[in-house]
């Protein structure tokens, strides 16, 4: 053999392909509120496995639910604190969020204009290049202590 095999262009593996979809959600959807990405980053029947529904099942729940945080939470951002493969076809992302909370205009609460940070741990399942199932956990108690309870 002369080697000639290493001269290709490596492939990014199908898991590194996960991961990368993964983070361009986080990136462009939460942080940016770009919806676009959406239609590449999940199947359109979704499924949120979580206790604690994080979104209604679909890519509409899920846009719905970021689009909720962004509204009450207009400079929202999330933190990438990891984000790797961990099994067949699994993309565990650990996240830290912060935001200041502007409740909607006609019910202002306590709540306007506290700021918060909390913890978001997921767990996407893909199927191919989409994410199929969801299974997320959020540090309610770490937001709720940051912003008081909800009224």
């Amino acid at each position: 053999m002369s080697g000639a095999l290493a001269l290709l262009p490596a492939r990014p593996s199908h898991a590194s392909e996960q991961v990368d979809i993964a983070v361009a959600f986080i990136r462009e959807t939460v942080n940016e509120g770009d919806y676009t990405v959406l239609d590449e980053f999940a199947h359109a029947d979704i499924r949120d496995l979580s206790d604690v529904r994080v979104f209604d099942d679909g890519i509409a729940g899920l846009r719905f639910s970021v689009l909720t945080a962004r509204r009450r939470m207009p400079d929202i951002h999330a933190r990438i604190l990891s984000a790797r493969h961990t099994g067949t076809d699994t993309v565990e992302t650990r996240l830290e969020f912060s935001g200041t909370y502007l409740g909607p205009n006609l019910a202002p609460s306590q709540r306007d204009g506290r700021s918060a940070r909390w913890c978001q741990h997921h767990l996407w399942s893909f199927r191919g290049p989409l994410a199929r199932a969801h299974l997320g956990w959020v540090d309610r108690r770490g937001l709720r202590a940051a912003l008081g309870d909800p009224c």
